[in-house]
């Protein structure tokens, strides 16, 4: 079951920093989840949000700020005095660092605010340049997304998330390891909450691997492994370690 850390070690360190990357590769987390936005002059940089009041000094929209300007804010203080004047990371540094620490899996979750394919072409091109085609994962709620990211580069692997909102009446009426058959995705990553043999022996079946978010109990792990799930993401790469090696 693979670990893969939401954000880095977030609980450990800011989310989405180099900083907490590095921590998810100390605690032996196999792989780290990330979110990517487009700045207004075209640069890609890791925010889950769309705007950076949750993890900065600042305020505003990504996508209506210029690098240099996000530059100046501070995207450490807010976690802890020592990760003060931490920048935010633009996919360029992330990716050099994945590379550098041979990370097993890179989850790029893309964040396409209304850009749709263009961000799709970016991400793959950086995939590409650092020569990490075999280890990432483009994962999003937009199965359209992700059928173009296929179809652009089939080596990369693709994740196709879906939620917890709204879904009921979704998953009576749409079965997602037929959708994720269809369009050749290589993961589903429901949310937790959705999660069960079923599913996971469907998917299996249909060479799909499962991995749920955001999973923080450990006293689901022992139910996963029993189940065959592929792995997990979750904000304590360590505890989820620790707890795999006692079984």
């Amino acid at each position: 079951m693979l670990i893969i850390a939401h954000r880095g070690a977030n609980k450990y360190a800011p989310q989405n920093t180099l900083e907490a990357f590095d921590k998810a590769i100390e605690q032996q987390a196999d792989g780290v989840e990330t979110d990517v936005r487009i700045t207004k002059d075209g640069h890609l940089v890791l925010c889950h949000n769309s705007t950076i009041k949750a993890t900065s000094d600042g305020k505003g929209k990504i996508r209506e700020k210029y690098l240099g300007e996000l530059f100046n804010y501070d995207f450490g203080s807010w976690f802890g005095s020592r990760y003060e004047n931490t920048s935010i990371p633009t996919l360029d540094e992330f990716l050099r660092r994945m590379k550098e620490k041979n990370v097993g899996l890179i989850d790029i979750e893309l964040k396409a605010d209304k850009l749709g394919k263009a961000i799709v072409d970016r991400v793959i091109a950086k995939v590409r340049e650092y020569g990490l085609s075999g280890k990432a994962m483009i994962s999003s709620f937009d199965a359209a997304l992700l059928r173009y990211s296929k179809e652009t580069d089939s080596e990369i692997k693709t994740g196709y998330l879906y939620p917890y909102f709204s879904s009921t009446l979704r998953s009576k009426i749409f079965d997602q390891v037929q959708n994720a058959k269809k369009n050749s995705f290589d993961f589903l990553l429901p949310h937790r909450s959705f999660l069960n043999g079923e599913l996971v022996k469907s998917a299996h079946d249909n060479g799909i691997k499962v991995m749920p978010w955001t999973v923080n109990d450990i006293n689901l792990i022992n139910k996963y492994a029993l189940w065959g799930v592929d792995g997990i993401i979750t904000d304590y790469p360590d505890i989820m370690r620790n707890k795999l090696n006692s079984l």
